[in-house]
């Protein structure tokens, strides 16, 4: 179904308002995303009225595929190559007939292709997109690297004298397992660790490091090179830091890499920063706010039409998440938006995009200088480092731009004594700053293995929640979707600081941190933990995360009964062939170790 299509049965079944509908049609404009995404992303519907509507609409049942579970039957059946070809999934037999859920069941081209492999009569059914692709992996990706992976290399080995594997067999099908098994874990880094003895991998999963079986330290050398020719790097030199990029599809996605090295005492230390532009989270309902006021009050800044906006935090903390998403709510055909960025992280429709690049004479503050020339509304500073940067991003405030940048401070209120450190004079701080935004992301409890609990007397008082001896608190119990984690996904918690004209007068005086917070807080302000504590006792996250996120804290108010509405945040190898690089010789005997080890972890996850 078209988004056109899409558009007008949504219109005529009356489900979703017209002004709302118009929104979501302009976003898809923006963002280059199918139109029900948007829909289910800004909750205007759920993902199950949305699909059952198109469903009737088509003449189809739809079906639910969270608890479909693998089956070997089903999987000999319709191979793997099939169902994606045909974005379908088979569900069950029953009765003689093969039940498939398929993206677009009209599709009478794909319906005959699985009927003729399968020689089944068919019973089909609608599912989402997203859904059907979980099934697959759930179905089939698991097997594919116990088995078919592992039986292969296993082969190639045999087949090899005196017990070798050549790079082009082995190393490049173990450099496509781990990028592919980071991209299904959902994983932000990897990162390859040379030690003494062993070459250390681990994926960075919800912002904790999780360890993988490592290959032969034997295997290092060529693991290392082939990820650097992939990212255009030099592999012949392995003595200063190198950084590269390349691009992978992984299904229907394309994920791009950011690629560092840089020599360690033991060898070459790798990570690759995996961006998936389809699931960046865009919408500022999506980052995390505890409450509709709250979201609101956050609107009413980035609508502004001139000033500075700050966000700030630590590295890895959304800074550049909740960014995009202001940038993307205020992104019109009337708007000039321009960013200058280090790095680009992310493609943004009708926006000027620009990477920092010293090299070239393209820094924040002379890249800065270049986009005043180029009559912007708003601009986005990737990071304001420098006294240089600070004052021309101040000077563009004061002569009518909305400028968006971030900070590297604790807390909102610190940013102004940032400012004033950096050689920033009060005055013009007070003239230009309207709101700063401090952010932390905390893991979500995963919804399935959810379960309640009664907090100790003193973790209550810890936490301001004195008198509550009766609370009931949830965590996760750990399971096969979350790792054993009892976490999935990740959610923000902020203290949003808006500058009013008491406040005003408090930075010009130089009043203290400590001062602005307080007058910040009787102005409505939460601290981060205080938001983070409402979405403990709204079930979203633990109090073991708040903490962990939330170490230096100042004394927290009692809190009074909380409702939160926030909502948690959600290869092959590029076509072109790539040189060749020297053979490694592998012993077979350390071959087959890894191979068990891979198919031992494998195992215990899906237990």
């Amino acid at each position: 179904m078209t988004d056109e299509e899409l558009e007008n049965l949504l219109l005529s079944s009356g489900l979703v308002s017209p002004e709302d509908l118009a929104q979501a049609v302009d976003e898809t404009k923006k963002l280059k995303r199918p139109l029900e995404k948007i829909i289910i992303d800004r909750h205007l519907l759920t993902r199950a009225s949305l699909y059952e509507t198109i469903a009737q609409h088509l003449g189809f049942s739809y079906v639910n595929l969270e608890n479909l579970q693998p089956n070997e039957e089903l999987i000999k059946i319709m191979p793997m190559d099939l169902a994606r070809q045909t974005q379908s999934i088979p569900i069950m037999i029953e009765n003689g007939k093969l039940h498939i859920a398929m993206v677009d069941p009209t599709d009478l081209y794909y319906v005959d292709r699985i009927q003729l492999h399968t020689n089944m009569p068919l019973e089909i059914y609608l599912s989402s997109p997203e859904e059907i692709k979980e099934a697959q992996n759930k179905l089939y990706s698991e097997r594919k690297i116990t088995k078919d992976f592992l039986d292969d290399l296993k082969a190639k080995t045999s087949s090899e004298s005196k017990g070798t594997a050549g790079e082009g067999s082995t190393v490049i099908q173990l450099v496509d397992l781990i990028i592919a098994q980071a991209v299904r874990d959902r994983a932000s880094d990897i990162h390859i660790e040379p030690e003494q003895e062993i070459t250390r991998i681990r994926f960075r999963i919800d912002g904790i490091l999780h360890e993988i079986p490592s290959p032969p330290k034997e295997w290092e050398s060529a693991i290392i090179s082939r990820i650097k020719v992939l990212a255009g790097m030099d592999i012949a030199e392995s003595r200063i830091p190198q950084d590269g990029h390349f691009q992978a599809k992984f299904e229907d996605r394309i994920i791009d890499f950011r690629v560092s090295t840089i020599p360690t005492v033991y060898g070459e230390n790798l990570v690759m920063r995996l961006l998936d532009t389809a699931s960046v989270m865009i919408g500022i309902e999506k980052l995390g706010f505890s409450t509709y006021e709250e979201l609101k009050r956050f609107e009413s800044i980035i609508s502004k039409p001139y000033g500075i906006i700050l966000s700030t935090g630590p590295t890895g903390s959304g800074k550049t998440t909740t960014l995009y998403s202001s940038l993307m709510r205020i992104n019109t055909i009337d708007r000039n938006i321009v960013t200058i960025e280090d790095p680009v992280e992310y493609r943004l429709g009708l926006i000027r995009q620009i990477q920092v690049n010293p090299k070239a004479g393209i820094t924040f503050a002379n890249g800065l200088r270049s986009i005043l020339r180029q009559d912007p509304d708003v601009i986005m500073v990737g990071e304001i480092r420098d006294l240089e940067t600070a004052i021309i991003s101040i000077q563009a405030a004061l002569t009518g731009h909305l400028v968006l940048s971030t900070l590297h401070t604790n807390d909102a209120p610190s940013a102004v004594t940032r400012l004033v450190n950096m050689g920033v004079e009060p005055y013009l701080i007070s003239a230009c700053l309207i709101g700063v935004m401090a952010q932390r992301l905390v893991r979500v409890i995963c919804d399935n293995c959810k379960e309640p609990y009664t907090p100790s007397k003193a973790l209550l008082e810890r936490w301001g929640l004195s008198g509550k001896e009766n609370l009931i608190l949830y965590r996760g119990r750990g399971c096969e979707q979350c790792r054993g984690t009892g976490y999935k996904g990740r959610t923000g918690i902020f203290e949003l600081m808006i500058i009013d004209d008491e406040l005003r007068e408090m930075i010009i005086s130089q009043a203290s941190t400590v001062a602005l917070r307080k007058k910040a807080q009787e102005k409505g302000m939460r601290l981060l933990a205080e938001d983070g504590v409402s979405k403990v006792l709204a079930g979203i996250t633990t109090i073991e995360e708040v903490a962990r996120v939330c170490e230096e804290q100042v004394e927290l108010r009692p809190l009074t009964e909380a409702k939160a509405e926030a909502s948690p945040a959600e290869p092959q190898i590029p076509p072109k062939e790539k040189p060749a690089i020297t053979p490694v010789r592998v012993d077979a005997s350390q071959l087959e170790e890894y191979q068990k080890r891979i198919a031992n972890w494998l195992s215990r996850r899906e237990k």
